[in-house]
This record gives structure tokens, sequence and C-alpha cells, in this order.
């Protein structure tokens, strides 16, 4: 039997993950948006890489940036506190531990009490698993012929690379947030990502 490289398991397990809806509700009102939950994405992400002989790990994650935010509504203040994660997740070759590749993304914590790094580790954990594996998130591609053919970067994909690029620039990122009137860049709905995603091209900083 032939022996499977890290670059041809890794094709095997994205495509035999497609897709992932957006079975999460975060928020409420007219900021609520739709999400990729990171127990759907653990779960298929598990199965495929155990069925393909590979294992993906969180290798080592860095605290980039802490703060402490102050939101006004009302006349009311309240606090949150902010962490900034980067993460190196290593995927391994089982059958050849020696064979791995490095995927590095950036998570967001916003919280009001002391899971600020949790939430932002589980955030760059889940899209370095998206990337990595180029899964798509929403519906199912194959129902849309016309959107097939088109061959567009996944809107998965398009978030990764867009949390990263305002991770790395502070003024970016609070003109991103300005811009819509987000107190988070988790609030972003897929519209919006798709907006700074088309500026960014645009402007040639991705």
């Amino acid at each position: 039997m032939e022996t499977k490289n890290i670059f041809q398991k890794i094709q095997s397990v994205a495509n035999e993950i497609k897709n992932i809806e957006k079975k999460l509700v975060v928020g409420e009102g007219k900021n609520a948006y739709n999400a990729v939950g990171d127990q759907d994405v653990t779960l298929a992400v598990k199965e495929a890489e155990s069925k393909h002989g590979i294992v993906s790990v969180p290798f080592k994650q860095e605290l980039v940036k802490s703060e402490i935010l102050r939101v006004a509504n009302k006349g009311i203040e309240t606090i949150k506190y902010v962490d900034i994660v980067k993460m190196t997740t290593r995927i391994y070759n089982i059958d050849n531990p020696s064979e791995y590749i490095d995927i590095e993304t950036f998570g967001r914590g916003l919280d009001s009490g002391d899971k600020g790094f949790g939430k932002a580790s589980t955030y760059a954990r889940k899209y370095a698993l998206l990337n990595a594996y180029k899964i798509a998130t929403g519906e199912d591609p194959d129902t849309e012929k016309s959107k097939e053919e088109k061959s567009e970067t996944p809107l998965s994909e398009k978030r990764a690379i867009i949390y990263n690029l305002l991770y790395k620039n502070s003024t970016y990122y609070q003109a991103a947030l300005k811009m819509f009137g987000r107190e988070s860049i988790d609030e972003l709905t897929d519209s919006e990502i798709d907006t700074l995603y088309a500026s960014a091209k645009k402007k040639g900083t991705i």
C-alpha cells in the first residue's frame, strides 16, 4: 500500500470536509450573526485526521497583546478584557512524525472576566483548521453551480486572512471597527468581511 506524504494527507482531509454549516448564533438583535462552532470544526477535523493518519496540535502560542477596553453605553461604562494570541498549530504525519507543517494564526478574546485568553486560543485554533484544510462555511457550494464555477476564496479563509491582517495593524483594526460600528471584529458579518477582503486585495495588502 502506498504511503502518503503530509501534503497528500492534508489534501485527503480537505476533500473529505468540504464545508461546515454555520449553526452557532452569536450576539443578539441587529448585531447577531451566524458562525461556525468550535465543536463542529474540532469533531469533523478530528474524525477526518484520524482516518487519514495525521494529527494537529497547538504547538506554540504567545500572548501578543492584553488590554482593557472601556465601553460606554447610555451613560453606563462596562469593562472588557481583550487578549490577542498568536498560535502555531502543527500538523504531523502520524506515519512519519518528522514530517509536519506549521499553520500560524491569531485569535482575539473579549471577556468581562478572565476568559479572554482561552477564547482567543479557541478562535486561533479554529481558524487554523479551517484555513489549513480550506473548509468552506455556510451553504454547500455544490448547491449553487454558478458560485462553484467562480472558484472564489472560501469565506472562512477570507475571515482568517482579515483577522490576521487586523491583529497585525492596530490602526487598520480600529478603522475597520469604526467603519461598521462594531466593538469587536468577532461581530463583523460575512458581508463586512467580504468588503474588507476586497478592499485589502485592491490595495495589495493581501
